[in-house]
């Protein structure tokens, strides 16, 4: 194992990014076998009900199947299918847990924390799930949708928006559907509201971010003959020009500012590529959470972080809490998790049309704050 591995201060372990799809699906109940703290941690972020077995360290020392036997015992009440995700004290004793879910509608899932981050975990979990494609299922999946993703809900809204405005059923969300629905299996083509949560299931036909939607809605047109995707295509020609207005409106009397950004790649790129179109930004830091990053340096050190981004003198932060309080001078705004600069209710998308209208105006009323409160200084 890499002894880097588990190095990482800013982004989530395995074990959360496995909780974070097990948990997207109702009807499931997600057991986290280990400490209360590998409880508290992912129900903090997911904010979904989940359970545990609250290991104590008599249990780890002299076994912990009585344990698990006795909360899966417990839960099967319900009548629900258990997924039983393990944790990494466990992980490590080795111990044999077969014992106490025998007979049971149980799941298990071996995705401890020190095999990496979410995106692993995330991984394990979708391959536990077995999800299989059916040629007789109507439409698409939603792809990329994670209860640690800030704007999860919003895309999923404005993704099942679109599709329906084209004429396209949504077949199954991963990963926010009921556990009923995955088990009648995936229609064969897919598109993503943020491609850095992959599930692998069925044929990836695009992004649903704003500067890939126009490619996806022509390759969805392929698939589908009789979808209709000249109103989409109109209602982003609208939006693109009510961009350009406003982007345009404070360039005239700012500057285009310099841009940070660090977050998931495929959140990263779409910032840069609408940073770059709108406001003919410089974007000289561009670092992803995720470790699989194709095209942009991973970087989870948030000492590392801080340096390349205060080396940058940016205008504007595109990031998390950490970078925030890295560089408090700077304007900033969240697009990757922890963002505690604002209370977030509602279903806010950075995915689709209204996505990318959102993020534009949240730009734009930041720059303009962080503007306003300079000149008053």
């Amino acid at each position: 194992m890499d002894e880097g591995l588990c190095t990482n201060p800013v982004w989530p372990c395995a074990m959360t990014g496995a909780c974070s799809v097990l948990a997207g699906f109702s009807g499931l109940n997600v057991l986290i076998h280990g400490s209360s703290g590998c409880y508290y941690y992912p129900r903090s972020l997911l904010k979904v009900p989940l359970f545990s077995t609250y290991l104590l360290e008599s249990e780890i020392v002299f076994g912990t199947v009585d344990r698990l036997r006795e909360v899966v015992n417990t839960l099967s009440t319900s009548k629900k299918p258990i997924a039983v995700l393990n944790t990494c004290i466990p992980a490590l004793t080795g111990e044999d847990l077969s014992g106490a879910f025998s007979g049971q509608e149980t799941i298990f899932i071996d995705a401890p924390g020190f095999l990496g981050n979410v995106e692993e975990g995330a991984k394990i979990a979708f391959e536990r799930l077995g999800i299989e494609t059916d040629a007789s299922r109507e439409g698409v999946n939603i792809d990329g949708v994670s209860l640690l993703d800030l704007f999860w809900r919003g895309n999923l809204h404005e993704a099942q928006r679109l599709l329906t405005e084209m004429g396209i059923p949504t077949a199954l969300c991963l990963a926010k559907d009921s556990y009923e629905n995955l088990r009648k299996g995936a229609a064969l083509h897919t598109v993503s509201v943020n491609p850095s949560y992959p599930s692998g299931v069925g044929t990836m036909l695009g992004s649903f971010l704003f500067p890939d939607l126009k490619e996806t809605c022509a390759k969805l047109a392929d698939i589908f003959p009789n979808a209709d995707i000249e109103p989409v295509l109109e209602e982003w020609k609208r939006a693109d020009e009510q961009l350009f207005y406003s982007s345009d409106k404070y360039l005239r009397k700012y500057e285009p500012p310099v841009v940070a950004v660090c977050a998931q790649e495929s959140y990263a790129l779409f910032a840069k590529a609408m940073m770059e179109r709108y406001f003919g930004s410089d974007v000289p830091v561009m670092l992803a959470r995720n470790r699989d990053a194709e095209s942009i340096p991973f970087e989870t050190d948030l000492t590392k972080i801080a340096g390349q981004i205060a080396g940058s003198n940016p205008d504007l932060i595109l990031g998390s809490t950490f970078e925030a309080n890295a560089c408090p001078n700077t304007a900033f705004l969240g697009i990757t998790p922890p963002d505690r600069s604002r209370v977030s209710i509602a279903a806010r998308p950075i995915a689709g049309i209204e996505g990318g209208i959102m993020f534009m105006e949240n730009v734009l009323n930041t720059l303009i704050d962080s503007a306003s409160s300079k000149q008053k200084k």
